[in-house]
């Protein structure tokens, strides 16, 4: 009666337990969220005094390779392919159970049987009347246990063989996609970090064509006080005033966003201010082509990729063919009970098990087809893979020949235009040309700094691009 009573009290526990499941609390994940957000603001703020709110390219990429968020998931499902290499290795490995079971009764279980008639041949058959009519006997006690420890070791289970081949596989595909989103990670910071110092240097020009603009409008006020100029003259100038305004507070926009996403790249406050600055102006020596399509195809991790899928799809093709052989497995262990009527109450048993399907509708049939037909599209994919990755690699190399040469041609351009734009400023001074002339030039003068701009930003993103192209992960 005990132990009845304690098994209906852990009842009660167990389903009190497993029944306690509540909605999520939306009010405290938000709290926990703006939580993160203050810690995350408060860190990112140590490192601007650490770093005296100036961020170097090289600084960029070591925090985005830290705290990119990217990363981490890629490093997580690396951990995961690892434990399920892992999990697949225990296929190996003996399978120990263990049981234990306390069985009660509220009564005794007992088995009657008839007694059979004895008789006296030389009394005429008369039965004795001394013996019972029928047989009692207890067959289960009131309360008993049962207990087992058992093990299983597979002896001749091709499949696991080549499940443990594919897993391992797949963690190599793990690390080489990691590898991969880091290169990606590294070109799209340098993207947005020369993308940032662009919208930078433009900002200063518009501001500096912003001033010159109102000092303009200026003279060109007095000037229609004057009737030196005609109305819409002036409102030229007014109109190239509002202009300027326009596209400084695009500037400043486009600003906004840009900082956010490199920030948000780098796992930092969105809204933190820090100064970047150029890097050193270095010439990278262009390689020749054949390096570069060779390099590519070596260090490509698409193709790395690649050549584990095929092995993995060659695994498939094992593992359906292992369907058609036999699976031996070795088992062996003790059991035991409390029943008081057995004799001996432990036993110990070991047996040698084999296992072959025979017929099961042609199952094992088709998956060998569709593992077949998994195998030849891995093959075709990995052919694609590598003739893109050349083609990549051509384009690559030309796009950095083209962005040399439109870098020359665009410092070139610059440098004649500012030149040009100093000496008509001195000639309008002295009156020799009139303010409309001058306007003129000011947006040659703009769309030569523009150009130059995107030149440089081309070409270190293009050098940029190539070097994650070819040059080996880490």
């Amino acid at each position: 009666m005990k132990l009845k009573n304690n098994l209906i009290f852990l009842s009660f526990i167990l389903f009190f337990s497993c029944s306690n499941i509540t909605k999520v609390d939306i009010e405290e994940e938000n709290k926990n969220m703006l939580k993160e957000l203050k810690e995350k603001e408060a860190s990112t703020e140590n490192l601007r005094k650490e770093k005296e709110g100036v961020l170097y390219l090289d600084e960029c990429i070591d925090l985005a390779l830290k705290n990119n968020s990217q990363i981490k998931l890629k490093e997580i499902e690396t951990k995961i392919a690892k434990i399920e290499k892992n999990i697949s290795f225990g296929n190996f490995l003996p399978r120990i159970s263990a049981m234990y079971s306390i069985s009660e009764l509220d009564r005794y279980v007992s088995a009657t049987i008839p007694a059979p008639d004895i008789t006296l041949g030389i009394l005429g058959g008369i039965t004795l009347p001394s013996l019972p009519v029928t047989l009692t006997s207890r067959m289960v006690d009131k309360d008993f246990k049962n207990y087992a420890l058992t093990a299983q070791l597979p002896i001749f289970v091709p499949a696991t063989w080549f499940l443990y081949s594919a897993r391992a596989k797949g963690e190599n595909i793990g690390l080489y996609t990691e590898d991969l989103t880091k290169k990606m990670i590294k070109l799209k910071v340098i993207s947005e970090y020369y993308y940032i110092l662009a919208l930078i240097t433009e900002k200063s020009v518009l501001e500096s064509e912003y001033a010159y603009a109102k000092k303009l409008n200026k003279n060109a006020k007095l000037a229609l006080e004057t009737e030196s100029i005609l109305k819409w003259q002036e409102e030229q100038t007014e109109l190239l005033v509002k202009q300027k305004e326009n596209a400084i507070e695009n500037n400043k926009r486009d600003l906004q966003i840009a900082k956010m996403n490199l920030m948000n790249d780098l796992g930092l406050d969105l809204n933190s201010d820090f100064r970047f600055v150029f890097p050193e102006d270095t010439v990278y020596k262009l390689p020749p082509l054949e390096d570069v399509v060779y390099d590519a195809l070596i260090n490509s991790e698409l193709i790395k990729i690649s050549h584990n899928v095929v092995g993995i799809s060659k695994d498939k093709i094992k593992i359906a063919m292992s369907s058609f052989l036999p699976q031996i497995s070795l088992s062996g262990g003790v059991v035991g009970t409390g029943l008081t009527f057995l004799n001996p109450k432990n036993i110990l048993f070991g047996a040698v098990a084999g296992f072959l399907s025979l017929f099961n509708g042609f199952k094992d049939v088709n998956e060998y087809e569709k593992a077949k037909l998994q195998s030849e599209a891995a093959y075709i994919q990995r052919e694609e893979v590598i003739m893109n990755t050349i083609i990549s690699a051509v384009d690559s190399y030309n796009n950095v020949k083209k962005s040399i040469e439109d870098k020359e041609l665009a410092d070139m351009n610059y440098k004649i235009a500012n030149e040009k734009f100093k000496q008509k400023k001195l000639e309008n001074e002295v009156g020799n040309i009139t303010d409309a002339d001058l306007l003129n030039e000011m947006a040659e003068l703009e769309n030569a700094t523009s150009l130059k701009e995107k030149a440089d930003f081309k070409y270190s993103v293009s050098v940029a691009a190539l070097k994650m192209l070819i040059e080996k992960g880490e």
